[in-house]
């Protein structure tokens, strides 16, 4: 049997597990810029070589850091809302109880703050996009069912709503409550419409 060079694979998930979780915690305190693959490394109880190896270095393990964050913000969007209503209500439900997820300073820092600069605009939105997009379209499949929009109007919907939710978002982290209502509000007189 050929020897391998490779840790046995229950090391390797630990690794990556401890890892994720040492830069959830140390990108959401202080930052990106701020953090050396060192000093997250000594979080983790491991060396700067793990980062390496299990990311190619800091840049990566944010992304992957970003990627268990929208996961996890999405699951527990899908969880709170699927709760609740399934009618037309639920984009309000929705944009309800996304706002409130925002309101955690560390998953605000990663996913709003952070994210745009270290990864870039296209791989930001394409996460954005990726995570909640087919909420959206689920959300917005209920205004089609009860006529209020067309099935090719939905795409548009769904990015003008991502964008508009992420900068109500953004507004609120700011202490700015206004564009979270005003986007609160025109769901409700959108779906109220005759």
């Amino acid at each position: 049997m050929a020897k391998s060079d490779r840790a046995p694979r229950r090391w390797s998930d630990a690794t990556h597990a401890s890892l994720i979780a040492a830069g959830l915690e140390a990108f959401g305190e202080q930052g990106f810029e701020a953090l050396s693959e060192d000093a997250i490394a000594r979080r983790a109880d491991l060396t700067r070589g793990a980062i390496q190896y299990q990311f190619g270095g800091k840049r990566g393990l944010f992304a992957a850091v970003f990627q268990h964050v929208l996961t996890q913000t999405a699951r527990d969007l899908y969880d709170r809302t699927m709760e609740r209503a399934h009618s037309v209500a639920e984009l309000g439900e929705g944009v309800g109880v996304f706002m409130d997820l925002a309101l955690d300073p560390q998953r605000r820092r990663l996913l709003f703050v952070e994210a745009p600069v270290v990864l870039g605009w296209d791989d930001w939105r394409a996460g954005l996009r990726g995570a909640f997009e087919p909420l959206l379209h689920h959300a917005l499949g209920h205004w089609v069912s009860e006529g209020l929009l067309r099935e090719e109007e939905v795409p548009g919907y769904a990015e003008v709503l991502l964008g508009a939710g992420v900068q109500a978002a953004l507004a609120q982290s700011a202490g700015d409550p206004a564009p979270r209502k005003a986007l609160e509000a025109m769901i409700a007189r959108l779906a109220a419409r005759p």
